[in-house]
């Protein structure tokens, strides 16, 4: 089975239900999702130990992927914006010896599928703790 981690705060895949549709369909497999925010560590950690494959955006639940079984693949889901070769702690990790892990790097080019949150706290992406001209040039970019 597959595993697609799920978010309802921040980092979301808007697109989630077409995401789920399009992997079993692809490859003729049940998908289940897990969530952060709904379950327990031990209780992800269970589901994915037995997965042919994680598919996530890129955050700190990747390193999840460190429970996989050998020959599983990770599939990291970039944000618009967000270069996955500037950002490589988990496919450094899927390639370290003895991890077998196939990885692969999604990336959102597209800025309309993409939704900003400059209002929220720097920790979330907000930007409100610039000052007044980088926030502007921010928002203008």
């Amino acid at each position: 089975y597959i595993v697609v981690f799920s978010r309802s705060q921040t980092r979301l895949i808007l697109n989630e239900a077409e995401l789920i549709l399009a992997l079993a369909q692809e490859f003729q497999m049940r998908v289940v999702t897990v969530s952060m925010e709904d379950q327990t560590y031990p209780s992800i950690v269970r589901v994915i130990s037995g997965a042919s494959m994680l598919v996530s955006m890129h955050g700190a639940q990747l390193v999840t992927s460190l429970f996989l079984p050998r020959g599983a693949a990770v599939v990291e889901l970039f944000p618009y914006a967000v270069s996955p070769e500037q950002y490589t702690p988990y496919k450094t990790l899927a390639t370290l010896p003895g991890m077998d892990l196939q990885y692969v790097a999604w990336r959102n080019t597209m800025e309309e599928n993409s939704v900003a949150h400059p209002d929220r706290p720097w920790d979330q992406g907000g930007i409100a703790h610039l000052d007044k001209d980088e926030q502007e040039r921010i928002l203008a970019s």
